[in-house]
């Protein structure tokens, strides 16, 4: 999964843009933590909502 595929997921599921940073992150840790991504994309993702949202986000 890439950043843009996560940012259509959770416009799915919540109906909405994502307000911010935390939001896309939740999501990210729901989806490691239920396998249907892995580490290492998890990894990834959070750096780029890290450099989307200009501030460090602290990871799980």
């Amino acid at each position: 999964m890439n950043f843009s595929e996560l940012l259509k997921q959770f416009e799915s599921q919540k109906q909405q843009q994502s307000a911010d940073g935390m939001e896309l992150l939740m999501l990210t840790k729901k989806l490691y933590i239920s396998n249907e991504i892995s580490l290492q994309n998890y990894k990834e993702l959070v750096r780029e909502i890290n450099l989307s949202y200009g501030h460090a986000i602290p990871s799980l």
